[in-house]
């Protein structure tokens, strides 16, 4: 892999692993977190004390070695030097590496007891057990500097010729010695040449090894001291590591610590916000943000259902008083309307009856009149002045259309308490067939004052059957949806205010309408639509003109209750009721009720 390749999948390595740790951040729990927090700082004391000790035992070991190997170095080295000192101790040997058998100082030698040889031998073999061990040495330390080793090689050769002289020069004594058959002055000389023949290449092997042992004694000295300090370095290094472990994992955990405590805080703080902010302003849309899993994260989703709990039964009880109060309403109303009926019905039916009788009488009389002018045309002249001042004649044309109209507005009357009273039916407590129709002509009776010129009703009803309904309750559905539409074009209708009060035929034709439609849908839905070619609902409070107290009118001049409590009405009734309005447009409702 190249170097770019490793710098391109490192970061989305690093992020992985960030995304990991967030992840179980937010969906551990609080007693996981601080599980995993002192699992941490725990798991890296011990890895770092583990680890401080396995490295401090490498460095350690490998310190000791060295030193072992430099003292053992030493040690041979050292008993090298005793070895050839204690063979050279005697004075029969002393000599050798001096050269001065030719010296006129040094008296000649004596000859050599037998016993003396022997030990002097004895020496020897125990020189040659050291090299053997010396041997043994390069052999186990052959990893060492091959400097070291090829020092120590040459040090052996060296060795190793010294040894080999002495002994033949102790073999060819013992030999001589052993023979007897020379005298003693012939064995002294014997001796003498032997000596002097060997002395050169014994004095110069015996000053190479001093002076290579010495070199390589201070160099295993100066190797010991290096191990030394190695193995403190060892100690030192091992020690640092355990320590700033156990930092690390201090700090670690106290890092957590924060995290885990700040974290908490800040849910509980922000949990806190939201209650009071709730509270304060009995806003139940707020939600507090749920950003883990832990106990926080279920106590701040609890919070939450909480509030949407609140915001249910806070419109249940909203929607509750809003159906007392108008049950209240519409039953003071109900009973305000069917005592004035009443009121109204009696008198009415009083004079609508009387006025049959008071048509008839009229008749007679005026035929009695007419009786009196045919037998007496030449009346006296007070009789002949009063009918010319009543104008008999006009009396005679006018007073049955004064009846006829009379007879009129009566029954205009009836209609108005009739629908009054099919409007209210306040003993109507079940739902039973009704003419949806009729209930919707009922409503216009009843709105007939606000439908002033200018804003004409279209009715374009279908073949509707029967609809199991509440009568009184889907009536005041219509009253507020007709109400509303001619609320919504009366503001532009005022221009046909001047026109109000000349005669029907003068005006010209509507501007404004209200289209009503009624008509069956898949044999199961009564549809009625009441649409009105008005400026239209703003999109902005579309939605809501279905919450209670809600309303776009002047204070005092709407509740906005009305279509409020016409959606739970139509709900009631297992229907659907829908508005469709653009800007300028007018605006469509539309109910849909279920045969």
């Amino acid at each position: 892999m190249s170097g770019e390749d490793f710098q391109g999948c490192h970061p989305n390595l690093g992020a992985s692993r960030i995304s990991w740790i967030n992840q179980f951040l937010a969906s551990a729990s609080i007693r996981q977190k601080v599980f995993v927090g002192y699992a941490v700082s725990i798991g890296l004391a011990i890895l770092g004390t583990t680890t401080g000790l396995g490295i401090g035992q490498h460095y350690q070991k490998a310190a000791l070695a060295e030193l072992t190997r430099a003292q053992k170095q030493e040690h041979l080295l050292k008993n090298l030097q005793i070895a050839i000192l204690e063979v050279r101790s005697y004075p029969y040997l002393g000599p050798l590496h001096l050269g001065e058998f030719n010296s006129p100082r040094v008296a000649p030698p004596v000859a050599v007891p037998m016993e003396d040889l022997q030990l002097v031998q004895d020496k020897i073999d125990q020189a040659q057990q050291l090299l053997l061990e010396a041997e043994g040495f390069v052999t186990e330390f052959d990893t060492c500097s091959k400097t070291n080793t090829n020092q120590l090689l040459a040090l052996l050769k060296t060795y190793t010729i010294i040894i080999d002289s002495y002994k033949t020069l102790i073999q060819s004594l013992l030999s001589e010695i052993e023979s007897g058959n020379l005298p003693d002055d012939q064995l002294k000389l014997a001796q003498r040449q032997l000596l002097q023949q060997n002395n050169p290449e014994l004095t110069s092997a015996l000053e190479r090894f001093f002076e290579k042992s010495d070199q390589l004694i201070r160099a295993a000295q100066f190797k010991q001291q290096q191990g030394l300090s190695a193995l403190n370095r060892a100690d030192k290094l091992c020690f640092g590591i355990i320590v700033s472990s156990m930092i690390a994992s201090v700090a670690i955990a106290i890092l957590l610590a924060i995290h885990t405590s700040n974290a908490i805080a800040q849910l509980i703080k922000s949990l806190t916000e939201i209650t009071e902010q709730v509270k304060q302003e009995s806003n139940f849309t707020l939600q507090a943000p749920v950003t883990t899993q832990d106990e926080v994260g279920v106590l701040a989703t609890s919070l939450n259902q909480l509030i949407h709990r609140m915001a249910d039964y806070t419109q249940e009880l909203q929607q509750t008083d809003i159906q007392l109060i108008q049950n209240e309403k519409m039953s003071s109303l109900g009973t305000m309307v069917a005592g004035i009926a009443h009121e109204i019905n009696n008198p009415i039916n009083f004079i609508y009856g009387n006025l049959f009788f008071t048509s008839d009488y009229i008749e007679d009389l005026l035929s009695l009149v007419e009786l009196y002018q045919q037998y007496y045309p030449n009346p006296d002249p007070e009789i002949k002045n009063q009918l010319e001042e009543i104008d008999l004649e006009f009396l005679a044309q006018d007073l049955p259309k004064i009846i006829a109209s009379m007879k009129g507005g009566a029954e205009r009357i009836r209609e108005i308490v009739l629908s009054m009273r099919n409007f209210s039916r306040l003993d109507e407590a079940e739902m039973k067939p009704v003419n949806i129709h009729e209930g919707i002509d009922n409503t216009l009776v009843l709105l007939s004052n606000r439908l002033k010129p200018g804003i004409e009703v279209i009715k374009q009803y279908g073949d509707l059957p029967l609809v199991d309904c509440y009568p009184a309750q889907l009536n005041q559905v219509f009253l507020s949806i007709l109400e509303n539409a001619l609320d919504a074009i009366e503001k532009d209708a005022t221009e046909y205010k001047a026109i109000e009060h000349k005669s029907v035929e003068s005006c010209p034709s509507p501007v404004f309408t209200i289209r009503i439609q009624t008509e069956l849908v898949d044999q199961n839905w009564v549809v009625i639509r009441i649409a009105d070619n008005g400026p239209g609902i703003p999109a902005a409070i579309k939605d809501r003109i279905f919450d209670p107290f809600f309303t776009t009118k002047d204070p005092g001049q709407g509740t906005g209750l009305g279509l409020a409590i016409s959606y739970q009405i139509i709900t009631k009734h297992r229907g659907k009721i829908e508005v469709a309005s653009e800007p300028g447009q007018g605006a469509e409702f539309v109910i849909s009720l279920p045969r």
